[in-house]
């Protein structure tokens, strides 16, 4: 009796990673605009009701999208042990420039992905590096500024730079104008 609770779990599960697949495979199919919950649901073989036991609504979806993919890029990409150094900070610019390169013309540039994806990535980005801010000794910065508005410009710096190098405006390889980003952020909070 005290196991019931881990099959509907397992459930709950095998659902979220079947309605994760049927929207990035209709993602490529159809679209974002085209596609709707029926289709998500009908795609994983399960009932709507499923679907909003999970997500409110397809946008939802698509943020835990656009979260995950992020995730297991730096889980793959990025130490363990990352913070706020210029060779992790580093890491992480390259990691972002070539995921945005990958993630471009995949997506049509819809404006109703567009604000979701800009949102999604700001956010996630700030939050990681607030975690690295965070875990510094105040020794370490000598900064009269807050680590959140740190955090805040150094995400919008990473993700502006990124989406326009993504859209092929520089010809430089990731790894030059990762060091450019870096460099520009930890001169701008010496």
């Amino acid at each position: 009796m005290e196991n019931r609770g881990v099959p509907q779990d397992r459930r709950s599960r095998r659902s979220e990673n079947l309605l994760k697949q049927s929207f990035a495979e209709l993602m490529k199919e159809k679209g974002f605009t085209a596609m709707t919950v029926g289709n998500i649901a009908e795609r994983a073989d399960v009932n709507r009701g499923t679907f909003y036991s999970h997500y409110p609504d397809k946008y939802a979806l698509l943020e835990q999208s656009i979260r995950d993919k992020l995730h297991t890029r730096l889980q793959q990409h990025l130490p363990p042990d990352a913070g706020w150094n210029s060779d992790h900070l580093q890491m992480l610019a390259v990691n972002l420039l070539e995921h945005f390169r990958s993630l471009h013309g995949r997506c049509s540039p819809v404006e109703t992905i567009n604000p979701v994806f800009e949102r999604t990535m700001q956010q996630e980005i700030k939050s990681l590096l607030t975690a690295w801010l965070q875990r510094l000794k105040p020794e370490d910065f000598g900064w009269n500024v807050p680590l959140d508005t740190v955090a805040l410009a150094a995400s919008w710096t990473l993700y502006g730079a990124a989406l326009e190098w993504s859209r092929g405006t520089a010809a430089c390889p990731p790894e030059e104008t990762a060091s450019y980003i870096v460099q520009l952020i930890l001169r701008g909070t010496a």
